[in-house]
């Protein structure tokens, strides 16, 4: 069946309610918890700090109304993988492939653990030391339970998404209401830490917990109605998240004096449900706290191992034959979670969680970026393409989403030059990767819809490693001197 039938096949059946709760759904987690104090920190200031969510918010939102464009446009699954592919072609897609297996998805599952593993030594009073032991241990836990099958591991993830509203509501309401401290907003009050950041770091560290909104292009083509749909529930499930998000901040600034806050770091939260509810109701506030982060642990190993997955399908990476293997009984593509788990573990290893999630955006708002770009050339190089919906306010909207990326990835690059150097080298490894196999794949009769897989040559393998581990020592080298 060829790519437009399957296209019309897609069946029509998402509303405004379900639209709302894939936003708020994909995007509400650990960052409502772990990002506060982060962000505070490099604000310098309470209602700078506040500013910094709002603009996030605003880029996030001009970003997904400007990507669901592509998402209705080309339907299919892979999200920017195949809108990449369509507009700058190949290697393009190649590389945001690439970035996602070797630096986007360990980074990002690496942050989530770090998260985990500090407020489990909080919560059950265990020594920094064994946090890589807790890390392990979580990892190998997700692993199993991806092992042993996707419907189990949905079942987790359904439990987590209920149990992290729960400890969300608790700090918003109770942290507004039981707060003692005096927050005297939009004015001079709440400064206390001397920042030489550029303010586009702060907005950077607010769009991990922003993350997510892109994975509503992907199903774009099934929504009823997407012209009128999608923008609302773009526009209110983020607006919804901002103002979530400023009450948590609002609720910390209460309980915490900037000082203190920012150096509790991503035990702000557990921290304050303590002092909100005593020890046993804050700690299992704290409970529902990994609950979240253990949701969003699971649900990126869970998406993101299936593009590691279709990479290795492709044939263009390094031990492809072995990740694009599906395992018999669970019918999981058990190898590429694998790789993804022990790359997490090691990049959580070198690097604090903070830093890890400031690199995971870096590199991801690199190809948002391009995919913003993408719009306006999709409406030149393919004008006869059905749009059922079109941004709004264009090209306003898309402009804006591109100087909001353009600004994070300036800020990244300023503040912390040697981790934006060193994640656009990790993606442009990549290249060579592609042209070997590329030359490899020419001539090769495609069969039963597979492409024939070979195995890079061991000197090629031998260099790209020694390559990512530099890259990877570099960026240790860089947080040790911070």
């Amino acid at each position: 069946m060829s790519d437009h039938n399957l296209e019309n096949k897609l069946r029509k059946d998402l509303g405004i309610v379900s639209a709302l709760s894939l936003v708020v759904g994909m995007v509400l987690g650990a960052g409502a918890f772990m990002k506060p104090p982060a962000v505070l920190e490099v604000a310098g200031d309470y209602n700078y700090a506040l500013l910094a969510w709002i603009i996030g918010g605003i880029f996030s939102i001009c970003g997904g109304l400007t990507l669901c464009e592509l998402g209705v446009m080309f339907p299919k699954t892979g999200g920017l993988l195949v809108y990449l592919e369509k507009i700058y072609g190949s290697k393009v897609s190649h590389l945001y492939g690439w970035m996602i297996t070797v630096l986007f998805a360990p980074s990002l599952v690496g942050a989530l653990v770090g998260y985990f593993s500090s407020v489990f030594c909080l919560l059950f009073n265990i020594d920094d030391a064994y946090r890589m032991a807790v890390s392990a241990g979580v990892l190998g836990f997700i692993t199993c339970i991806n092992a042993i099958g996707v419907k189990q591991a949905g079942y987790l993830q359904t439990i987590a998404t209920v149990c992290k509203l729960i400890p969300i509501l608790l700090l918003a309401i109770f942290g507004l209401w039981k707060g003692n401290g005096q927050v005297a907003l939009f004015s001079a009050s709440g400064q206390g830490i001397e920042t030489y950041a550029p303010f586009a770091v702060a907005i950077l560290a607010t769009l991990f917990a922003y993350d997510g909104w892109a994975q509503v292009a992907s199903v774009a083509g099934e929504i009823n109605n997407p012209a009128k749909v999608l923008p609302k529930a773009i526009i209110f499930g983020i607006i919804f998240l901002v103002i979530v998000y400023a009450c948590i901040n609002i609720a910390l600034f209460k309980i915490f004096p900037v000082q203190e806050m920012v150096s509790l770091g991503h035990d702000a939260s557990a921290v304050a449900s303590q002092r909100m509810f005593g020890h046993l109701g804050g700690n299992l506030v704290a409970v529902g706290i990994m609950v979240s982060i253990l949701g969003g642990i699971n649900g990126y190993i869970m998406t993101l191992s299936r593009t590691i997955f279709s990479m290795g399908e492709r044939g263009t990476i390094i031990g492809a034959r072995y990740l694009s293997t599906i395992d018999d009984d669970s019918r999981s593509p058990v190898n590429a979670i694998v790789i993804l788990v022990i790359f997490s573990f090691l990049y959580s290893a070198l690097l604090d969680a903070d830093r890890l999630s400031e690199i995971s955006m870096f590199s991801i708002w690199v190809f948002y970026l391009l995919t913003f770009i993408g719009v306006i050339i999709a409406r030149k190089k393919y004008p006869n393409v059905p749009r059922s919906y079109k941004v709004i306010g264009y090209p306003i909207i898309p402009i804006i989403a591109i100087l909001g990326a353009v600004y994070v990835i300036y800020g990244m690059l300023v503040y912390q030059t040697t981790n934006g150097i060193a994640s656009i080298i990790l993606t442009l490894i990549g290249l060579p990767v592609y042209y070997y196999y590329d030359k490899k794949n020419k001539g090769v009769e495609i069969a039963l819809g597979e492409v024939k897989k070979y195995k890079i040559k061991t000197k090629y393998s031998i260099g790209i490693g020694v390559m990512i581990v530099i890259v990877l020592l570099m960026l240790y080298g860089n947080t040790i001197s911070k």
